[in-house]
């Protein structure tokens, strides 16, 4: 549940990052890398307490992708506009499938559901 809570932080802090910088979409390489890391990280622990495996596999994958678009715009370099609205849309979805899988507990509902 906290790397469920921390990954819905560090989405949040993605998608602010890629809106307030300057110019948009301009972040720098290593803190992205350290953040795509880190999303890896926290999902593969919060992967341990989900009650299914798709939210924290969604947020593995999302977090290498991040990785990949880091190294792409270290070795090619990448226009900031692309890198605005990639890392825009990975830091909304990897918030949304933490916080769904922080508040998805089928245990919980079952119980409710039969007293």
């Amino acid at each position: 549940m906290i790397g469920n809570l921390l990954n819905i932080l560090l989405g949040l802090r993605l998608a602010y990052s890629a809106i307030f910088a300057n110019p948009a979409g301009a972040m720098n390489n290593l803190a992205l890398a350290a953040s795509a890391i880190a999303v890896i990280v926290f999902a593969v622990w919060a992967r341990q307490a989900d009650a299914m495996d798709w939210p924290s596999g969604t947020n593995i994958v999302l977090g290498a992708t991040l990785l990949l678009v880091a190294v792409t715009r270290w070795a090619v370099g990448v226009a900031p506009l692309v890198c605005f609205w990639i890392i825009l849309l990975i830091g909304i979805a990897v918030a949304i499938a933490a916080m769904w899988s922080m508040l998805y507990r089928p245990e919980t509902a079952r119980t409710a559901a039969s007293s």
